[in-house]
């Protein structure tokens, strides 16, 4: 599945056209839905036993997309009839309207990522999403680190932790709440344009 699109696209025609005929008519509509498929490297969790991935790189390196797509792995599962591994997922950004119009609506957002049959429904009062198996992902917005105290969760989707004004507080209170399953995990994703003063090193793992 890794780089499947670079060989793909390097292949010579005819095995391109024997890769695209072999495949079923459900598997041919499936493929633009396999980001594992299409993704560059950096774009893929690590291996291994980790805690937290930070994805690091400049505007337009993919980052949104690549922890829209996380989160969509950990609550769906990574293969058909794979069942997701996290049901409660914390989403959180240093505002809430960032939450929403970019982790969720975005252009590169979950609802844009999903197939048109996993959308999850937005609950707008209660600043969730909600998938058909029942999984929740949960908005919190960097400014109010104690709406962060009580609830638990098995993953995290962070946004832009260095700029957070109450950053540290916030991180503090997250992973209190990050303790759902056998091995909760976190992507956080981050600007490399932010200046070296303001990035905090307490958090990596």
């Amino acid at each position: 599945m890794k780089l499947g699109a670079e060989w793909l696209a390097s292949a010579p025609q005819a095995e391109q056209e024997a890769f695209l005929e072999g495949l079923s008519e459900h598997a041919l509509c499936a493929l633009p839905w396999l980001f594992e498929f299409w993704a560059l490297p950096h774009q893929l969790p690590p291996g291994g036993d980790w805690k937290t991935w930070v994805i690091l790189g400049g505007r337009g390196a993919g980052k949104t997309r690549a922890g829209s797509e996380w989160v969509r792995t950990q609550v769906e599962g990574g293969r058909l009839e794979e069942p997701g591994r996290s049901r409660r997922v914390a989403l959180v950004g240093e505002t809430f309207d960032q939450v929403r119009d970019v982790m969720v609506f975005g252009d590169s957002g979950i609802v844009a990522c999903s197939p048109p049959d996993r959308v999850p429904g937005w609950h707008s009062g209660r600043r969730q999403l909600e998938w058909s198996n029942g999984a929740i992902a949960q908005a919190f917005s960097a400014h109010e680190p104690e709406a962060l105290r009580g609830p638990q969760f098995d993953a995290a989707w962070v946004d832009e932790l260095a700029k957070w004004k109450k950053a540290e507080e916030t991180w503090s209170m997250l992973q209190f709440g990050l303790r759902l399953g056998d091995n909760p995990r976190q992507d956080v994703r981050e600007e490399t344009t932010v200046p070296r003063s303001r990035r905090r090193s307490h958090w990596r793992r």
